[in-house]
């Protein structure tokens, strides 16, 4: 979880330091805080380690796997609703893959296509490989070019495209935009390669239930 520097996490002393690899390649980091009465909705937390942005107030809000990680949660991006703990009773099929830093992996397929695929909620745009996109040119049409920003404010010019909707456990998406990315040095720091980032373009053509 990352929140903002402002008038209180300016004044929590640093308890150590985090980092993570954004899509362009370079690198977000902060001082990690520890902040007390964490109130999100019904959610409340005492204690919780946060690292701390030291972008400009109001870009760096990210509520991570470390606090969504501990429940059973409901993502319903067009009805702009998140339960936590519904109640029990819906069948799922799909083993929930998680890698060390907590990121959700599933698998995205077309027709004799398997990707693996993980689910960012954050991110504006569903990136894709561009070794996956030049490997597979059938799954997607380019349709021009778009300025993007990761994680680390970072900004490129990336092609956009048009993707074949995959099947995602069991639910098949209808075509969609994303755009193509060198993903290469993001992969070189994980345990698990990655050929799609799901963002909110996809994310939001379905409920989920983790």
């Amino acid at each position: 979880t990352q929140l903002n520097i402002d008038e209180y996490t300016e004044t929590l002393p640093p308890i150590g330091q985090a980092s993570s690899s954004a899509a362009f390649g370079g690198k977000a980091a902060g001082p990690v805080v520890t902040i007390t009465d964490l109130a999100i909705g019904p959610l409340r937390l005492e204690t919780l380690n946060v690292r701390r942005s030291e972008r400009q107030r109001g870009q760096g809000q990210v509520l991570g796997m470390d606090v969504l990680g501990r429940y059973r949660w409901h993502l319903r991006l067009a009805s702009g609703v998140l339960d936590l703990d519904p109640p029990p009773g819906v069948r799922t099929e799909n083993e929930l893959k998680l890698v060390p830093r907590g990121h959700i992996y599933v698998e995205a397929s077309w027709p004799g296509v398997i990707a693996r695929a993980c689910l960012d909620t954050g991110a504006g745009a569903t990136v894709v490989d561009r070794t996956f996109w030049l490997g597979h040119p059938e799954l997607f049409k380019q349709i021009g070019a778009t300025a993007g920003t990761d994680a680390n404010g970072d900004q490129a010019e990336t092609p956009l495209l048009l993707m074949d909707g995959p099947v995602i456990g069991q639910h098949a998406f209808s075509r969609h935009r994303a755009v193509a990315v060198d993903l290469s040095p993001l992969n070189s720091t994980l345990e698990k390669p990655m050929d799609l980032i799901l963002g909110y373009p996809t994310i939001r053509l379905a409920n989920w239930l983790f």
